[in-house]
């Protein structure tokens, strides 16, 4: 043992720590560069005292303090580069806070990796899409997501047009929705916020939308493909959504009987597969295209595909034609539920239910003439041959002008509100713009020529402006 002495009181200078990294050098290149994201380690020493912590940096400018003595690190490349070289140092920090004065450095030589990107199938409109179509994508940057710039698509032999980072999403719809060849396509990242356009949109026809993304140093990922998307046109201002399966045919009958023309999408198909995923953009941008909307369900439920919940076509639908009538739109709808619905239903606000009597369920109306009875001029009453348990009675907000109240049947006790339609004016002019219906008509089967006659009354008369 070597004993080194002092003069007596003499007292010992404190002696900064040293560090190292491991490893000391990283000697690669060409297509051996690492990939940005790299894991260091170091350590340090002292001979009078022990490290109590490091502090790191890239500029020797701004220095982060750890105790660990190893990190994972997402090195940027500098945007338009394809490579680059990282320098890193590191030094140690005394227990007294003394701090090597030669900090350990590292330069990392690193390379981009291109981006990737796959479009997801089972969120995106895949098959046929009547004037709107949503894609949904999935992408990661093996360098970082802070690496990762943007997004482009195109349709069938168009330009590449720009989505920016945010987007995981977008929704397309024809510029012209009554043209018959080719237009331009919109493009939505919401409902309200159109970013540009498309060329070459086939309408009436197949289309293929291909997508890739793309990085700080301009790399490209592999293109997705979506092939065989049906784009189907305008036909009316009326949209026309069918959501009771088992009596589609008779509603449609009904329209065809009053209105000249009109689209039509089946909801309840295939067990509510072609329902969208995402109803706000896809339901929203769809209706917002039409005059007049006629919306009409039973109380089936449907699972989402992305919620992974259970909800009534019409709830699933409310944000949509809550907006829908905002930006100005004519919305007919017949609805009835398993009473009662839930009283935090997102429904009941849209359709200006202030409440539905608990009691209401296992309510029949009455085997009479005018089982819904007209409370407003032009309303024809409405009669069955049955009892049908197919009516949601409720009590109206105070805003909104009630025409049809049910006649129920006396051998069920009954004493709640009796409303089983409204309609909406808009205050200034006096127009109407949404009716509710809160029965099956399908059951006023005393004269469907008086069902008809609503389905006119509301379509051409009232929605008339």
């Amino acid at each position: 043992m070597l004993l080194v002495a002092c003069d007596k009181g003499e007292k010992n200078e404190n002696q900064a720590p040293e560090t190292l990294i491991v490893p000391k050098a990283i000697n690669l290149s060409g297509d051996q560069r690492l990939k940005s994201t790299v894991r260091l380690a170091w350590f340090g020493a002292d001979f009078d005292g022990f490290v109590s912590g490091y502090e790191f940096t890239q500029d020797q400018i701004t220095w982060y303090y750890t105790t660990k003595t190893d990190s994972t690190f997402v090195f940027l490349i500098k945007e338009g580069q394809d490579t680059n070289d990282i320098n890193f140092w590191v030094r140690s920090i005394d227990n007294t806070g003394l701090k090597d004065l030669t900090p350990a450095k590292l330069t990392i030589p690193i390379k981009n990796t291109p981006p990737n990107i796959t479009l997801n199938k089972t969120l995106s409109t895949s098959d046929t899409a009547l004037l709107v179509a949503t894609l949904f994508w999935d992408a990661n940057d093996p360098d970082g997501i802070d690496n990762l710039k943007g997004f482009q698509i195109k349709l069938n032999d168009g330009e590449w047009f720009d989505i920016p980072k945010k987007a995981n999403n977008v929704s397309l719809t024809p510029a012209d929705p009554t043209a018959i060849s080719t237009t331009n396509a919109k493009v939505y990242l919401s409902a309200s916020e159109e970013i540009g356009s498309l060329v070459g949109l086939k309408m009436n026809d197949t289309n293929s939308i291909y997508i890739r993304s793309f990085d700080l140093s301009q790399s490209y990922s592999e293109l997705d493909t979506l092939s065989g998307l049906f784009f189907k046109g305008k036909n009316s201002d009326l949209l026309v959504i069918g959501g009771d399966r088992d009596r589609n045919s008779f509603y449609k009958q009904r329209i065809s009987n009053v209105y000249p023309a009109y689209d039509y999408v089946d909801y309840t198909a295939n067990d509510g597969a072609d329902q969208p995923t995402f109803w706000n953009p896809t339901f929203t941008l769809m209706a917002l295209q039409y005059e007049k909307l006629f919306i009409y369900s039973d109380k089936t439920t449907y699972l989402n595909d992305n919620t992974k919940k259970v909800s009534l076509i019409l709830e699933s639908a409310a944000e949509s034609i809550e907006e829908y009538i905002a930006e100005g739109g004519k919305a007919f709808i017949i609805g009835y539920f398993n009473n009662p619905l839930d009283s935090q239903s997102n429904v009941l606000p849209v359709l200006n239910i202030e409440r539905i009597d608990k009691n209401s369920k296992g309510l029949f109306l009455d085997q009479l003439p005018d089982a819904l009875k007209s409370q407003e001029s032009g309303y024809p009453d409405l009669g069955t041959n049955k009892f049908p348990e197919t009516a949601s009675p409720f009590e109206k907000t105070t805003d909104v002008i009630s025409i049809y109240e049910g006649q129920f049947d006396q051998s069920f006790p009954y004493s709640g509100p009796k409303t089983l339609g409204i309609k909406k004016v808009n205050e200034s002019t006096g127009k109407t713009f949404q009716v509710y219906v809160a029965a099956s008509m399908a059951d006023m089967n005393y004269d469907y020529s008086k069902v008809d006659s609503l389905f006119h009354h509301v379509l051409n008369v009232e929605f008339n402006w």
